[in-house]
């Protein structure tokens, strides 16, 4: 009885001592998710340069899992070029400005018309205190002197916090082909592409027929509910009633 009574304080002080850390020592532990992409391609001109202005909007919502506040130091779209022969090929692009969720359905062709109306702040670290969430929309900008026509361009949001090292938290599948280039640049329009998911091993339908056996032989009504049906009675035509 003894023992067991030992081995139950042990335990209790094991618990305790770990609920404890949990809920006032745990380190900063970032869970971060993002939403849907948007790309935008500004053609820009200054006497005789011309250039282009790719801009990527996201929403990021991160999660402080532990029990100290953190900081997101960085953040970054990291480009890679699978069409092209050169083995680890990539571009980075920076978060530039900050703007409100609700209003990324504002950004349009017109972007000095938009920045000036709707964007936040500029880029700069920010601090996740304890079991919060903290939701932001960044815009992500880069310089390119020549038309980036590419039919598969891999990219992927990467993340720093205070561990210094950059880890990844989505990644998106986007189209450059030659005739998305010019809806882009010269209609102006913005595309959005979806994050990448991994692809679920569980089938959707165990057994692969089952809809074969969830049907019916009986004939199905027509009309449901609302379907009229007509009460009268039918007489023979030399029989008027009593």
């Amino acid at each position: 009885m003894a023992t067991a009574s030992l081995l139950i304080s042990v335990a209790a002080i094991a618990i305790s001592l770990l609920a404890l850390w949990k809920t006032h020592f745990a380190p900063f532990s970032a869970l971060a998710v993002a939403g849907r992409l948007t790309l935008r391609v500004y053609p820009i001109k200054s006497g005789t340069e011309r250039w282009f202005i790719p801009s990527l909007n996201v929403p990021i919502s991160i999660t402080n899992e532990g029990a100290r506040p953190g900081v997101i130091s960085g953040l970054r779209l990291k480009l890679h070029f699978p069409g092209i022969p050169i083995p680890g090929n990539c571009e980075f692009l920076k978060p530039r400005f900050e703007i409100a969720h609700e209003n990324a359905k504002d950004i349009s062709k017109n972007r000095f018309e938009w920045i000036d109306r709707i964007v936040v702040a500029e880029w700069m670290p920010f601090t996740v205190l304890p079991k919060t969430t903290v939701t932001k929309h960044w815009v992500f900008e880069s310089r390119w002197e020549d038309p980036v026509v590419q039919k598969a361009v891999n990219c992927t949001l990467e993340v720093r916090s205070d561990s210094n090292e950059w880890c990844e938290v989505a990644s998106w599948h986007v189209d450059l082909s030659a005739i998305i280039w010019s809806e882009l640049v010269d209609v102006g329009s913005g595309l959005t592409f979806h994050p990448k998911v991994t692809e679920s091993v569980q089938p959707p339908c165990t057994p692969s027929d089952l809809h074969k056996y969830t049907g019916t032989k009986d004939q199905i009504p027509k009309g449901g509910f609302s379907a009229v049906h007509d009460s009268s009675l039918d007489y023979p035509a030399d029989d008027q009633g009593a």
